[in-house]
């Protein structure tokens, strides 16, 4: 049986709340030192790559969905700092409780089963499943959302 806080969430919160919680997360970043004006406030992802990952869940029923980490393109540099690209990357969430894995398991490569689905066949792709393909905020966001911040 799933653990509860693996189930679907469906939250929709208050534009107010979305607001007040990226603004808190633009003051954390800009009271941390030497963190340039470029630093990560969100991340775009395409529509075509969630539909991909969502092809990619309804092949598999074990799959719980998917577990995002933050990423440093580099080792962390203070000088010049805007060289500190902070991203997303993604990766599937398979079921394994049962494993001992209470909160899921991250899905690092491509099973078997699925690589000529996933890979289309491809024998040039590698047998990874991590996913890069979100594009960090400021250069790919609405400068004008209130969620972006107002001094944007």
């Amino acid at each position: 049986m799933k653990e509860s806080r693996l189930e679907p969430t469906h939250v929709i919160i208050p534009v107010e709340t979305a607001i007040e919680r990226t603004q808190n997360w633009r003051n954390y970043i800009n009271s941390i030192e030497n963190f340039p004006d470029k630093t990560a406030k969100g991340v775009y992802i395409s529509r075509e790559d969630i539909l991909d990952l969502a092809a990619y869940l309804t092949l598999d029923d074990s799959l719980l969905g998917v577990r995002a980490y933050f990423t440093l393109n580099n080792d962390y540099r203070e000088y010049p700092p805007d060289q500190n690209e902070i991203r997303l990357i993604m990766v599937l969430v398979k079921d394994t409780a049962a494993a001992g894995y209470p909160n899921g398991e991250d899905l690092l490569t491509i099973p078997e089963n699925f690589r000529s689905i996933i890979t289309n066949d491809d024998p040039t792709v590698g047998d990874s499943n991590i996913y890069d393909f979100t594009r960090p905020c400021p250069d790919c966001c609405d400068v004008r959302s209130p969620l972006f911040g107002l001094e944007g």
